[in-house]
């Protein structure tokens, strides 16, 4: 019994080659020319729940059947440099769906970047409680 629970905690090594395995059965399943057309699809704009709907495959397998073709995957981190530009454009009052769309990704993709990197937001509609909005304007 004691050596069953020591079983147990030992790390599982078969995971790795478990998804690898996963993405070989996979690919034997659809023809290389049902994925190459997989991924024109999703490079010429389709979304991978759509593809989910078309294909009949999760959208686990369809993201892995992408990467494995090497195919640039959409809605991915900003980098730094896009940081920096969102926190400029931000502090300069740009709104947050104004720098995503600039930016080319989700609003809530910038606003988590933005909030990570110590930003302190706006609240929603670009209204202030305190009236800090007002100072330097000539206004009361």
């Amino acid at each position: 019994m004691e050596l069953q629970k020591l079983a147990d905690l030992t790390p599982n090594f078969a995971t790795s080659a478990l998804v690898e395995q996963v993405s070989r059965s996979l690919r034997r399943r659809l023809e290389p020319t049902l994925v190459k057309q997989i991924a024109a699809e999703y490079e010429s704009g389709a979304t991978t729940p759509s593809l989910c709907d078309t294909y009949g495959l999760s959208k686990t397998g369809i993201l892995r059947l992408l990467r494995d073709e090497g195919v640039a995957l959409r809605r991915q981190p900003l980098t730094d440099n896009q940081v920096e530009v969102a926190r400029t454009l931000y502090e300069h009052g740009h709104p947050i769906a104004a720098i995503a769309t600039r930016l080319d990704t989700s609003y809530n993709n910038v606003r988590q970047r933005l909030i990570k990197v110590g930003v302190q937001l706006r609240p929603r509609g670009g209204s202030y409680k305190d009236g800090s909005h007002l100072v330097g304007r000539g206004e009361p």
